[in-house]
């Protein structure tokens, strides 16, 4: 306790004596959330829970049991989760996880064992923020989306060994769920999203406003600026890695992810325990085999960046559709307080 409260005096003084650093930090990641983040994720996130909710995931349990339980030893009922970890965006399969966790559908082994490789950013980050509004080649953010898929499906398939002890030990009796209408659906999984996207937007601010000062302190020290948003952020250390166009750092560290991500993550899983060291050593080894993969990619289809690359422009483009996700954040809110004063 005595440390836990040393460490907030810390931080709290490090806040207000660089406020302003802090400030445009946090303002930063406002802007990432409302420009990237609520318009690529929110629906994916939706889609995971009602996926579970109104019982798809049992329709879909034979067919993708073909798939899953040979690649992945995992049953078919986890198999749209992990489809949607690929394509989604990085939390949307921890919240695909606890749902069907939630729902007694995996056990808390198998819902572990689903937690270390179901992690990957969505197409609507690589393609259209990486891609396009960074580098000017969507093309690039192709090539990182699929090397990103062979990563997850490679981690997958060694996990598959690594766990091989863990079964699932629900009965029957548990496995048999209530499926909700598909109203009742909508409507809970809408709610799961929103307070989920207001946890991932806490965090991506949070830790933009850090990065913030951090950008402060080693001012003049690209290398160290670098490694330190790499390492924290992915969506500040993309921006920067996209100037010096070294798409290879870059496929990296979107195969990564940052440990803001993996906060987010954790906090996704909820009570599901997972060994955090374990999580952080299958981070690294998705990053480098996107890294591979993504180098392949290049050589194959022989792809150059365009001479004039658009990340000078990226606030600007990310700028456009601030208001949109203001609204959506606050129809979400609204949608909360009617919801509850409802059921009060």
């Amino acid at each position: 306790m005595p440390l836990k409260t040393a460490l907030l005096v810390v931080m709290i003084t490090v806040f207000l004596f660089f406020g302003k650093e802090c400030t445009k930090g946090a303002l930063k990641g406002l802007m990432f959330c409302g420009n990237v983040l609520i318009p690529s994720l929110f629906p994916f996130m939706v889609l995971s829970v009602f996926v579970v909710k109104s019982g798809i995931s049992d329709y879909l349990e034979k067919v993708a049991g073909h798939v899953t339980v040979p690649l992945f030893g995992v049953s078919g009922k986890c198999g749209m989760t992990v489809l949607l970890s690929m394509i989604g965006g990085y939390p949307v399969g921890a919240k695909g996880i606890y749902s069907l966790y939630e729902s007694k559908q995996i056990s808390s082994k198998g819902a572990e064992k689903l937690a270390y490789f179901s992690v990957g950013a969505g197409p609507g980050f690589l393609i259209t923020f990486v891609g396009t509004n960074l580098l000017n080649c969507p093309l690039i953010g192709v090539g990182i989306l699929c090397s990103q898929i062979l990563s997850i499906i490679i981690l997958g398939f060694v996990n598959k060994y690594i766990f091989r002890s863990t079964k699932e030990n629900n009965s029957k009796s548990e496995l048999k769920v209530e499926k909700l209408s598909f109203s009742q659906a909508v409507v809970g999984s809408t709610v799961s999203g929103i307070y989920s996207m207001i946890n991932m937007c806490g965090m991506v601010v949070l830790f933009s406003a850090v990065l913030g000062i951090i950008g402060y302190l080693l001012k003049g020290y690209s290398y160290p600026m670098l490694v330190s948003e790499i390492f924290l952020e992915v969506t500040t250390a993309s921006t920067h890695i996209a100037e010096s166009k070294n798409i290879l750092l870059l496929a990296f560290a979107t195969g990564f992810g940052g440990i803001c991500v993996h906060f987010q993550i954790f906090q996704a899983l909820g009570e599901i325990k997972i060994n955090k060291g374990l999580f952080f050593l299958y981070r690294i080894m998705q990053g480098l085999i996107t890294c591979g993969f993504t180098y392949l990619f290049i050589k194959i289809f022989n792809i150059a960046l365009p001479v004039y690359s658009s990340v000078q422009n990226s606030q600007f483009a990310l700028s456009s559709s601030l208001a949109g996700s203001v609204m959506l954040v606050i129809c979400g809110l609204c949608f909360l307080y009617t919801l509850k004063k409802q059921n009060n």
